[in-house]
Formats: structure tokens, sequence, C-alpha cells
């Protein structure tokens, strides 16, 4: 144990885990046994993450695991709202060693260790947080090739409909700064003349990622309240084919885990030119993550809100039997989209439930409510059809009323037809 873990004097200090908390969560670092153990103890998500996914990590793999195998991983905190609003670079660092059982050698605790003393083990405080922030953002971005379609062939479309021209070559900047963080990560140096050509693409990223967002919410302000079920179909429609909102969503991630790669680079040419500002340039990096993350969340609760709202049939619509069908088959694809976003971002989100078209009973009860007992006014408005009964329950469905359109009875017929068959 000696030879591998020297920077500590004796080996009940040589950790088999570093557990490092910040406002993001927690990031794991650990011989695979101890990793395994830890995480099984833990009833929340974990992350895997490449050791080699930061400089700060692949230092800590080499110092305070003196050359060892060790795997990482990471805990995104459990919701959204747990991530802190105000900025800090501060992270607490804990070191841990597998304790076993003297007969059967089985582990009965990750005992802590009594503080070594960061310095002690090799490691300060700044790089404590700059692993930290490594594993954070690889735990946001590192997967999305995995969750995502390859959609270059119409970057040019998109960009045009959000007016982020300027971004340029999405993927192609993905590509140049992936290769220049993997060979940083691979102990070569950034030099300057490698930043130099770059250095200016962190404010087109992140102009471009605010304006792709931005076209996301702004198809949010074309759909009405008042429209109708047909109406809103149109304009659900319109929002995935014509404005692409799922090719926007996706291209929001690559162009966000290019900027956050910018920001590894930056990160590291200040450390390494500029060490006197690494601790501001960590907090800036931070709060920037911080504004990404707590963005796409509002960005979903807003498009799910709207889901809820535009594709499901009201108690006064159930009459609306085929337009329903299509609002289904759109809300399965808002969904399914939306679910894609979700996981591609790594955003920590409670469930939901799904909400479901009011039914033929709904309506009933909902008559009963407005009227009393109704059992013969009921039956009669039912075998006028569900448009009856919609409109005793609000008169606005009987001329239409909602979107401006008058006599709204022309496509009650087959409805009608399909009520009394049941």
């Amino acid at each position: 144990m000696k030879d591998e873990c020297q920077i500590v004097g004796d080996d009940a200090a040589c950790p088999d885990l570093v557990v490092i908390d910040d406002e993001f969560g927690t990031a794991l670092m650990g011989t695979g046994e101890a990793l395994d153990e830890y995480m099984s103890s833990l009833d929340i998500p974990i992350v895997p993450v490449q050791s080699e996914s930061g400089e700060a990590l692949t230092q800590m793999k080499d110092v305070v695991f003196g050359g060892r195998a060790v795997r990482s991983a990471y805990s995104i905190a459990d919701h959204a709202e747990s991530i802190l609003p105000g900025p800090s670079s501060a992270s607490n660092v804990s070191y841990h060693r597998m304790v076993r059982d003297a007969g059967s050698g089985k582990i009965i605790s990750h005992a802590r260790i009594p503080e070594p003393g960061i310095a002690a083990m090799g490691f300060g405080p700044q790089m404590a947080a700059l692993a930290a922030l490594e594993a954070a953002v690889a735990a946001q971005f590192d997967e999305l090739h995995a969750r995502l379609n390859i959609i270059e062939d119409k970057v040019e479309e998109i960009l045009r409909l959000a007016y982020a021209e300027q971004i340029g070559d999405v993927f192609g900047h993905h590509r140049v700064l992936t290769e220049h963080v993997r060979e940083v990560r691979a102990g070569h140096g950034l030099t300057a003349t490698d930043w130099s050509t770059i250095a200016s693409l962190g404010v087109d990223l992140a102009v471009g990622v605010e304006r792709l967002r931005a076209h996301a919410i702004k198809q949010l302000e074309m759909l009405s309240l008042q429209a109708r079920p047909a109406k809103r179909a149109e304009q659900l429609e319109k929002m995935l084919r014509a404005n692409r909102l799922a090719e926007t969503l996706q291209l929001l991630v690559v162009a966000q885990k290019s900027l956050f790669l910018w920001q590894n680079l930056r990160l590291e040419q200040v450390r390494v030119r500029e060490p006197e500002f690494l601790e501001q340039t960590i907090v800036s990096a931070r709060q920037r993550l911080r504004e990404q993350y707590r963005a796409d969340v509002d960005l979903v609760t807003r498009l799910r809100e709207a889901i809820d709202v535009h594709a499901v049939l009201q108690v006064t619509e159930v009459h609306h039997m085929l337009i329903g069908r299509t609002l289904t088959k759109l809300r399965a694809e808002l969904d399914e989209m939306l679910t894609a976003f979700v996981r591609a971002r790594n955003l920590q989100l409670s469930d939901r439930d799904v909400a479901e078209h009011a039914r033929i009973s709904d309506a009933l009860a909902a008559a009963r409510d407005k009227a009393g007992q109704i059992v013969v006014g009921g039956r009669r408005q039912l075998a006028r059809g569900a448009a009856g009964v919609a409109a005793w329950i609000d008169p606005n469905e009987r001329d239409g009323s909602g979107d401006g359109t008058k006599g709204g009875r022309g496509d009650h017929s087959e409805d009608e037809r399909w009520i009394k068959r049941v």
C-alpha cells in the first residue's frame, strides 16, 4: 500500500475513496470496490464520470491514489431546487477508507479518515473545487452523443430560425474544442497559440446558447390559451415541424457542451498562466453552469405546463373526439422530446402525472355540479350529443366562442354519432 500511496506516512490515512460535496451534488473517486460499495448504500442517481474528464480529476487520480486504478462518479442534487442560487468555489472534501470484518473480510463501513489535512494529501482546496466542477460538468454533458440524434444537416436552418447564425459551425466547434480538451487531459500543455485560436469562441457560444433557448421559449408565446382543440393541434404541429423545436433542444445541448469545453480550457489557461486568478475563474465557471442548469429546468417546466394545457381536451371539449386523437399523438411526441432533453442534460426533475383527456363522464359530472339533480335533462343533452352537454356547462361552446369562430358545430356530427353508439 505504501508503494501505491506515498503522500501520507502511514497506511491508515491512505484513502480508498474521496468524496467532494459542492452545491451541485457529490463527486466521488475511489477504487472500484470502494466506489461500488459506497454507491450501493446511496438511494440517489449516480452518473459514471471518466476520471480523465478534467485536469484536476486526472491529478487527483495520480496524487491522492498514487496511480492505483480508480473510478469516478457524480450524483447531481436530488432536485433542481437544491442547487443554491449564490456563487461559490468552496467544496467540502472527505477521505474514506474501507473497514473490513477481521474474520469474514466483509466491508462493514467506510470510515472517514481523521482529517489528514488537504495539504498533506497533496491536493489543495482550489484543486478540490476544480475537480468537483469538472465532475459536475462531465455528469451533465459527457453522455450527450449517446442520447441525441445527429442533426448536422439541419443546423443552418435551426440557427436561422433562432437568429443565432453568429454561433457558426456548432458541430465543428465542438470537434475542435473536444480535441483540445483531450490533448490537455493527456498531459499536453495548452499553448498560447492554441488558446488564441479559440479564445473568442466563448462569447459566440454563450450568445448562441441564449438565442437557441429563447427560440424554444418563443414557441410557447405562439400557443393561444383561448384556441379550440383543432387550432391548438395546428399550433403544436407548427411548433414541432416548421419551427423545429425538438432539433432546437438537441442543438442547445451540443452548444452548451461546447461552451463548457471552452470553460475547461479557460480554467486550464488561468491555472497555468494566471494562478492568482484561478479562484475567481472557478467561481465564474460555477455561476455559468448554475445559470444554464436552472434555465433548462425552467424551460422544461414551462414546456411541460404548455403540453398539459394545449394537448389535452378539457371538460367542455369532450365532443372533439377526432381531434383528440391528433392531440394524443402530438402529446406523446412532445413528451418524448422533453424526456430526451432532460436525460441528455441529466436534469434531476421530479416525476409528473401525465395529463389525460376529459371524458364524457367528466362532462356529465360537471353538468350535475352546475345544475343539481338533472337526470332527465342530462339524458336529453346526451341524446343531442356531447356538444350539448358542453354547451350546457359553458354557453360559449354554443356559438363556437374561444377562437373567434361562429357556428362551431360543424365538426360535431361524427362525434355525436360516436356518442350515440356508446
